[in-house]
C-alpha cells in the first residue's frame, strides 16, 4: 500500500557536519472525505482526493498534470480510479498555466526592514539570479491580513516556487501552502503538520548565548523577547528560561518584556526595565530589538559593554561595521539561502518535505 512522502530532517551541527534522518511516515491531511455525488463534483477539491488516496496533495497534482516523477506506477493507477470514482474535475485552466515553466519565484517577508531577512533576500535573489531565475518580493509587516493579500497576488501568477521567510498564521496560508511548492525559512508555522524548513536549532542557540552570559556571572538579566506568537520567538524564550531554572536563576516577571521585533520596540522595552532596574546584561531576542535597547543604554550614559553587555540574535552583515559592542547567535544567512533553493528543486522533482537544521555560531564582542 503506497504512502505520502516521508519528511526527513536534516540537522547540521555547530561543527559543520550533516546527519539526516527519515522521521515516521507524515500524516495523511486531514480533509473531510467527500461522496461522489453526481452534480457535485464542484465542491469537491485536490485535498478531498488526497485524504481518500492516503497522498499528499502535491503527489494528486502530479497525477492530474501528468507529471512523470514522484509517483510510482501502483500509486497514479489508484489516484486516476479515485479521480474517476469521486468525479473530481480539476481546474483547467490553472491546471494549463501550472504545467507551463516559469523563471519566476516568490518571497514573502514578515519585515523587509530586518537586516537579517534583508541579507537573506538578497542573497536568495543573488543566487536564483545565477540559475536564470527571478524572484518577486512580497512584504508582509508581519501583519496577516496583508500576507493573505500578498497570497492572493502569487496564487494568481505561475511561480515555480514560494519562499516564506518568517510567515505568520493566516486565512489563505494552508491553501496557498496546498497549491505552491513552499519552503519556509527561519520560522516554523505550528498549524502545518508537514512543510519544508530551513533555520537553525533556536531553542539551543538561545540557551548556549545565556550560557554565556552566566559564566560571566554578569547579574542581572533583564530580558526582552520577541513575540510569542512567532514559534523562533517562543522556542529562543524556553531555551533560556529552562536553562536559568536549571541553574537556579531566579527572574522576576519585571525582569522581561515582550517586543515587536524592531528597533523603536526594544528601545521602549529598554526604557522600561532601565527605569526599574540597573542590569549587567540585557538578552535581545534579535538584533533588532539590541539596536534599540544600546540607544536607550546611550542615551542614559551607560558604557557598553563596561556598564552592561548587550547580547542578540541572528548577527546580520553589518555588525562588523556598525555593532562591534554586540554580543549575538551567528545565523548562516548565506547557507539559508542555499539550502532553501536546493530543498525548492527537490521539491518540484518530487522529494519528500525536510527540515534542514543549520550550524551557528556564539559571537562574543564586547
Amino acid at each position: 500500500m503506497s504512502r505520502k512522502p516521508k519528511t526527513t530532517s536534516t540537522s547540521q551541527g555547530r561543527g559543520g557536519k550533516a546527519n539526516a534522518s527519515a522521521s515516521s511516515t507524515a500524516k495523511t491531511l486531514g480533509a473531510p472525505v467527500a461522496s461522489a455525488q453526481p452534480g457535485k463534483s464542484s465542491a469537491l477539491s485536490i485535498r478531498d482526493v488526497a485524504s481518500r488516496a492516503g497522498v499528499s496533495i502535491a503527489t494528486v497534482s502530479r497525477v492530474v498534470n501528468n507529471e512523470a516523477h514522484g509517483v510510482s506506477s501502483e500509486t497514479r493507477a489508484r489516484i486516476q480510479s479515485l479521480i474517476k470514482e469521486m468525479n473530481y474535475l480539476p481546474n483547467r485552466i490553472g491546471r494549463a498555466l501550472r504545467v507551463q515553466t516559469s523563471d519566476t519565484y516568490a518571497l514573502v517577508i514578515s519585515n523587509i526592514q530586518n537586516n537579517l531577512y534583508a541579507a537573506i533576500a538578497w542573497e536568495l535573489e543573488r543566487q536564483l539570479n545565477d540559475i536564470g531565475k527571478v524572484i518577486l518580493l512580497f512584504n508582509t509587516n508581519e501583519n496577516a491580513t496583508l500576507q493573505d493579500r500578498c497570497f492572493d497576488e502569487i496564487n494568481g501568477r505561475r511561480v515555480n516556487g514560494l519562499f516564506m521567510l518568517c510567515a505568520v498564521e493566516s486565512r489563505h496560508l494552508r491553501q496557498t501552502v496546498d497549491q505552491n511548492y513552499t519552503v519556509f525559512i527561519n520560522r516554523r508555522v505550528d498549524s502545518l503538520d508537514e512543510m519544508s524548513f530551513v533555520g537553525v536549532d533556536d531553542y539551543t542557540a538561545a540557551r548556549d548565548i545565556m550560557l554565556a552570559i552566566l559564566r560571566n556571572r554578569e547579574m542581572p538579566i533583564g530580558i526582552i523577547h520577541g513575540p510569542l506568537y512567532s514559534n523562533t520567538s517562543a522556542r529562543r524564550v524556553k531555551g533560556i528560561m529552562d536553562l536559568l531554572r536549571e541553574r537556579k536563576v531566579a527572574i522576576d516577571e519585571g525582569d522581561l518584556r515582550e517586543a515587536s521585533l524592531s528597533m523603536d520596540s526594544g528601545y521602549q522595552c529598554a526604557v522600561e526595565l532601565l527605569e526599574r532596574k540597573r542590569y549587567r546584561a540585557l538578552f535581545c531576542g534579535n538584533d533588532q530589538i539590541a539596536y534599540g535597547a544600546y540607544r536607550r543604554c546611550r542615551e542614559m550614559g551607560l558604557a557598553v559593554p563596561d556598564d552592561v553587555r548587550i547580547y542578540g540574535f541572528d548577527d546580520n552583515p553589518l555588525n562588523d561595521w556598525l555593532a562591534p559592542w554586540l554580543n549575538t547567535v551567528r545565523v548562516p544567512h548565506v547557507s539559508f539561502a542555499t539550502e532553501a533553493i536546493r530543498q525548492m528543486h527537490k521539491l518540484r522533482d518530487g522529494g519528500p518535505h525536510r527540515s534542514i537544521i543549520l550550524p551557528y555560531d556564539i559571537v562574543l564582542r564586547g
